[in-house]
């Protein structure tokens, strides 16, 4: 580019994040995350003009001098971002914003997914992408008659537990079709391809379960960058990510599946998915799904059942406890070398995964 020097930056120094940094504070943007790669333009006089990050598939740190606004750089950065991750195998690409910057993306071949104004879009490019995942979701709907319902729950299932299979069999039995959802983001303890087989087996007994895999398509909070939301608290970013994902859902899971109610258990003692909740209750009902809460499952002596519980209990090895919370499926798999091997990483882990 003429009068312009395009650096490329594999996982950016301290010193490199910390130029970043200052100059997306110029435009009340926050550094965040651990760029795999970050591409900063450069005008003639060695200044920062624009620059861009790759973490993951997901770009982010997007910021251009207003007075380089018309020189074509938000594309320049964004082409060479997506150069960087093709030649590295990444083929299908992630990007949050303002809604108002929409436009712009898709001016560089992304297409919207969902919004929720005035605070966040999401987009995608490249393969596979949301159309391949509708023909996958396409071979799970099942056929209905006149008045039967469809209904979802979605689940993380860290492990699976007395609780999800609780809520699975009381969703069921309130309709026709239960689609079982599990995230497949891999930022669990338990990997996606066990917490899936593990959900399977837990509701193999429920005969009108379809078991769905969420794709790319669950908005979590590890996910969902907050950068260019300036001076939002936690529980503010936690209740954007949330409607993000719930439009997501909606614009998604239930015109492919025909789903016309969502269950969702209580939530007594978290906030965050308590406020994910109340974001469930703002939008479905306008789109035609309804919302029904079923009250968690409880063991006899009134402890509420809990993955997170769970998780704390074999990481210091209160297995009595355990056993009164984990179905004989879960109970088995954790005795088996995989779920060995998962045990000793949370007895690692000072984290909540």
């Amino acid at each position: 580019m003429f009068g312009f020097t395009v650096n490329i930056l594999e996982k950016p120094r301290k010193n490199d994040l910390a130029r970043i940094g200052s100059f997306l504070a110029l435009f009340s943007l926050s550094l965040e995350g651990e760029p795999d790669v970050s591409v900063v333009v450069e005008d003639a006089a060695g200044n920062i003009a624009g620059t861009g990050s790759l973490q993951g598939n997901v770009i982010r740190m997007m910021a251009v001098d207003p007075g380089w606004q018309e020189a074509g750089l938000s594309g320049t950065i964004t082409s060479r971002l997506v150069e960087w991750g093709r030649a590295r195998g990444i083929t299908h690409f992630f990007v949050f914003t303002k809604p108002e910057a929409s436009e712009k993306f898709l001016g560089f071949g992304f297409r919207e997914l969902a919004r929720y104004e005035p605070f966040a879009a999401l987009l995608e490019m490249g393969q596979p992408g949301i159309f391949q995942f509708r023909e996958y979701l396409d071979t799970l709907r099942a056929p209905l008659t006149g008045g039967e319902l469809a209904g979802s729950i979605v689940v993380n299932c860290n492990p699976f537990t007395k609780g999800h299979q609780y809520l699975a069999e009381q969703a069921a039995s309130r309709c026709a079709r239960l689609y079982v959802i599990v995230v497949e983001a891999d930022l669990s303890s338990f990997p996606f391809k066990d917490r899936f087989e593990l959900v399977t087996a837990g509701t193999s007994h429920i005969p009108n379960v379809t078991i769905v895999r969420s794709g790319e398509y669950a908005v979590s909070s590890a996910t969902f960058p907050s950068y260019f939301l300036k001076d939002a608290s936690l529980e503010k970013i936690a209740s954007i990510q949330a409607r993000l994902d719930v439009t997501l859902f909606a614009n998604l899971f239930v015109p492919a599946l025909g789903i016309s109610v969502r269950f969702v258990g209580t939530e007594p003692y978290c906030s965050v998915t308590g406020s994910y909740n109340e974001a469930m209750k703002e939008i479905l009902p306008p789109r035609g799904v309804a919302l029904e809460v079923i009250d968690r499952s409880v063991l006899d002596d009134g402890d509420v059942i809990s993955a997170s519980t769970v998780r704390a209990m074999l990481k210091e090895d209160m297995w009595d406890g355990v056993r009164r919370m984990v179905p004989e499926s879960t109970w088995d798999y954790l005795h088996s070398e995989k779920g060995k091997d998962v045990i000793e990483k949370i007895k690692r882990s000072n984290g909540r995964h």
